[in-house]
C-alpha cells in the first residue's frame, strides 16, 4: 500500500453501505467523479510466497555413508597394526557405525521437517492466494456493477431531463431535494460520530517547520483544524499525539492526518517503517476511536501541500457527499503515490541525509529535529 494511505473505521464503511449517497449531482456528474470514489476502496493485501528452505541435497547425504565406509576400512587396518584383539576392533567399528547412523538420522530428519513445513506453507499460500483472487474478482465485479449502475442512472437522468426539458425552476427543485437528502444523511452521520473519541488536550511535543507550513494550508481550506491533539491510551500512562485533526462540521466526521518521515532528525532512528507494526497498532486504535486515518509522507506535504489537501477533500466527499472543499481544489493535480520504506531503506536514507534533499531551506536544526511520535 503506497502513500497517501487512508483507513476508514468499520462503522463509517457500514454507514456508507447502509446509507449510500443520494444520486445528487448525477444530472451533472462526470466519469472523473466516478473514478474518484474508486481510489478509496479497501486495499487488497498482496501475499508473499514462502521462500524454500536451505537443505542438503540427497547426493550430499550419501557422502555420510561414503565417510562411514572409509572409516570401516581404515579402523580395522589401524587396529591390526596396533595389535588390538578382534573383539576390540569389532567394538570400535560398531561404535563408529552407530555414530555415523545417528548423524545421518539427525540430518535426514531435520531435512524432512524443513521440507514438510515448506510444503505446508506452500499449501496454505495457495489456499490464501485462491481466496485472495476470489476476493479481488468479487471486488472487481462489484466495482464494475456499481460503475455500470451509476452510469445507467446518469444516462436515465440525462434522458429524463432531456425528455421533460426541465427549466431553471425544475433544476432548482432537484438540487434542493438533493441538498435536503445530504443534510438529513449528515445529521445521521453526526449522531454516529458522537461516539468518536475526543482528544484530551494538546500535546507538548515540538512540531517541525514542515508541519507549521502545512497547517497554514489546512486552515485555508478546512474549517476545524487542530494541531498536536493528544489522545490518552487506555490502560496506559502514554498518549498518542495526532499531527493534525480535521473535522467536517456538518457531519462530525473526524480525520487524523499524520506526516511520516523515514527517520528522526537527531537520533537518525528509522521511523514509520512498513516492516514494523508500531504504526499498525496506532492506526487500529484510532479506527476503534472512529477516526479516519490519513498518512502522508513528509516529502509529499512539503512538495505538494495542495494536492494533499485535495486528497483530504476527496476523502470527505467520499463519505459525506460534500464536494464544497473539493471544488476549491479540483484544478490541483492528484497526489503522486510514494512507496513506503523498510527499516533497512530508512537507515540508508538517514546515512545519506535524504530528508535534506527536500528540506534544504528549513535547516537541520529546525526541520529535522522533530520529536518522534509514539
Amino acid at each position: 500500500m503506497n502513500y497517501p494511505i487512508v483507513f476508514y473505521p468499520k462503522v463509517v464503511m457500514q454507514f456508507c453501505h447502509q446509507y449510500p449517497l443520494p444520486e445528487a449531482t448525477s444530472s451533472c456528474a462526470t466519469s472523473s467523479q466516478l473514478q474518484e470514489t474508486q481510489q478509496f476502496e479497501q486495499p487488497v493485501v498482496l501475499l508473499t510466497p514462502p521462500q524454500p528452505p536451505v537443505v542438503l541435497p540427497v547426493k550430499l547425504l550419501w557422502l555420510i555413508w561414503v565417510f562411514w565406509l572409509y572409516g570401516a576400512i581404515v579402523l580395522p587396518l589401524l587396529a591390526i597394526s596396533w595389535g588390538w584383539l578382534w573383539w576390540e576392533m569389532l567394538l570400535v567399528v560398531a561404535a563408529y557405525s552407530c555414530l555415523i547412523a545417528a548423524a545421518y538420522s539427525y540430518v535426514f530428519g531435520c531435512r524432512q521437517k524443513l521440507l514438510s513445513s515448506y510444503k505446508q506453507q506452500i499449501l496454505e499460500y495457495k489456499q490464501q492466494e485462491m481466496l485472495s483472487q476470489q476476493e479481488i474478482s468479487q471486488q472487481k465485479r462489484l466495482s464494475q456493477q456499481e460503475i455500470l449502475s451509476q452510469q445507467e442512472t446518469l444516462s436515465n437522468k440525462q434522458q429524463e431531463f432531456s425528455s421533460f426539458k426541465l427549466g431553471k425552476e425544475g433544476l432548482q427543485t432537484v438540487f434542493t431535494s438533493v441538498k435536503i437528502d445530504l443534510q438529513h444523511r449528515n445529521r445521521s452521520l453526526k449522531d454516529l460520530m458522537s461516539l468518536r473519541v475526543s482528544p484530551n488536550g494538546t500535546s507538548q511535543a515540538r512540531q517541525g517547520v514542515s508541519e507549521q507550513r502545512f497547517l497554514q494550508y489546512l486552515q485555508q481550506y478546512f474549517e476545524e483544524v487542530v494541531q498536536a491533539a493528544e489522545f490518552k491510551i487506555p490502560l496506559s500512562q502514554r498518549s498518542y499525539s495526532a499531527d493534525f485533526t480535521v473535522i467536517h462540521t456538518p457531519s462530525g466526521l473526524g480525520i487524523d492526518v499524520e506526516i511520516d518521515e523515514p527517520y528522526a532528525g537527531k537520533s537518525k532512528k528509522p521511523t514509520h517503517c512498513c516492516d514494523a507494526d508500531r504504526d499498525m497498532r496506532r492506526n487500529q486504535l484510532f479506527l476503534e476511536w472512529n477516526w479516519i486515518v490519513v498518512r502522508f509522507t513528509e516529502k509529499q506535504v512539503v512538495q505538494a501541500p495542495l494536492s494533499c489537501c485535495k486528497f483530504l477533500a476527496q476523502a470527505i466527499a467520499f463519505v459525506t457527499g460534500d464536494r464544497s472543499y473539493l471544488k476549491q481544489l479540483e484544478t490541483e493535480p492528484d497526489l503522486l503515490s510514494v512507496k513506503p520504506w523498510t527499516t533497512r531503506e530508512a537507515r540508508a536514507m538517514a546515512k545519506s541525509n535524504y530528508r535534506l534533499t527536500y528540506l534544504p531551506g528549513f535547516g537541520v536544526g529546525s526541520a529535522c529535529d522533530r520529536v518522534s511520535k509514539f
